[in-house]
């Protein structure tokens, strides 16, 4: 409501659509907040509105408070637009943002909805983040609730809501993150960089890797360190070792492979099946060196039903295990752990992914967790630092 009205202030045109008339309420409280502490507004003969939901400016900038349909869009025009609950609205009247903003010269969009997976916003969201890459603008931008002056008077209740409601709630109700509510797979994530002190209490801890095999999309390999007491575990490598088949792989392939199972490091490989091959070909060229002593490589199938991919997730989250995971650094699997969930077609509890699109990055951290790399025996050492 501040950026809304601060731009009708300087001379802009805006509309604050709300999906129901319930739904003007709150902003209707927020303008009047607003309006009633801010001399600068007082003092610049504001054309004042409230009970009719508009304000407006002397140098014709304006805001409106309207309900969100798809006729009301589709006959306004406007030089920046606010959805608020855009995720109640028909897909109709959230498309109309288009023509709402046509031939103005600004152009922005407001979304101040409760961020959630697998609706239009996410879809949009995703699509203007890739223009940003390809062309190098920034199009996208956050305001969480500590960055809304109004709101941060409020932080007791907000450090409350933080203690007693589940970490992915918080986050997707109040710091505008995409979660899954209901059928998500690992809900206790947290996505920003590592601070200085997790880094450092993580330093000499060994590195347990994971490799999966795919000779299209992919073999990954994605490395992590445990906590001292294993209740967190911290995304640090995340990388695609590139598509081929046995008899394509490469000498940098190998390469790269070899220093995540040496050097106290332990690496869990995918085995059985068509995976057999790529097995054999790591085992021989591993055996090529004729190295002794500091090699720490295991191998588990991946069996047909998934029970021991889910029996991975599972000690993740019957355990209470808090993912560290640096959505800057290691974007495709964070992605990945917040689209997994639960397969909801089958009597089977199962681990469900997009099969036209989904790099195996997450197999490979579900390899990585594997209790082959966690066994007591293999944690000795990093329990006298």
């Amino acid at each position: 409501m501040e950026d809304a009205i601060y731009l009708a202030f300087i001379g802009y045109k805006g509309i604050w659509f709300s999906s129901g008339k319930s739904q003007l309420e709150q902003p209707t409280e927020y303008l009047a907040y607003i309006i009633d502490r801010s001399p600068l507004i007082r003092n610049s003969l504001v054309k004042n509105k409230i009970l009719t939901q508009s304000i407006a400016f002397k140098n014709g900038g304006r805001l409106k408070l309207r309900n969100l349909t798809e006729l009301n869009a589709r006959s306004s025009r406007a030089d920046f637009i606010v959805y608020d609950e855009e995720a109640q609205a028909d897909e109709a009247a959230f498309n109309a943002a288009v023509s709402i903003l046509a031939g103005s010269n600004l152009g922005f969009v407001f979304h101040i909805s409760t961020a959630a997976k697998a609706t239009i916003f996410e879809l949009n969201h995703d699509r203007i983040l890739t223009r940003e890459g390809k062309y190098g603008t920034k199009n996208v931008f956050y305001r969480p609730w500590y960055e809304v002056g109004f709101l941060y008077k409020k932080k007791d209740w907000y450090d409350e809501e933080r203690r007693i409601k589940p970490g992915w709630y918080f986050r997707q109700e109040h710091e505008c993150s995409f979660e899954l509510p209901s059928g998500a797979v690992f809900k206790n994530v947290i996505y920003t960089p590592y601070d200085k002190e997790e880094r450092e209490n993580i330093k000499n801890q060994q590195l347990c890797s994971g490799i999966d095999w795919n000779p299209v999309s992919g073999h990954w390999i994605v490395g992590v360190k445990w906590s001292e007491d294993l209740k967190d575990v911290y995304i640090m490598e995340e990388h695609d070792l590139g598509t081929g088949y046995t008899h394509e792989l490469t000498d940098i392939q190998f390469n790269t492979i070899r220093t995540y199972y040496s050097n106290r490091n332990h690496c869990t490989v995918e085995d059985g099946g068509i995976n057999v091959g790529y097995v054999e070909w790591l085992k021989a060229r591993e055996g090529e060196i004729r190295r002794a002593g500091d090699v720490n490589l295991h191998y588990e199938e991946w069996d047909s039903g998934g029970v021991n991919k889910l029996q991975a997730a599972s000690y993740i989250v019957q355990n209470g295990v808090c993912i560290h995971c640096d959505k800057e650094r290691f974007p495709v699997l964070a992605k990945m752990i917040e689209d997994c969930h639960w397969e909801t077609d089958t009597t089977e509890i199962k681990i469900a992914k997009d099969k036209a699109d989904s790099p195996h990055a997450l197999d490979a951290f579900l390899h990585a967790i594997s209790y082959k790399n966690r066994m007591d025996n293999q944690f000795e050492i990093a329990r006298f630092y």
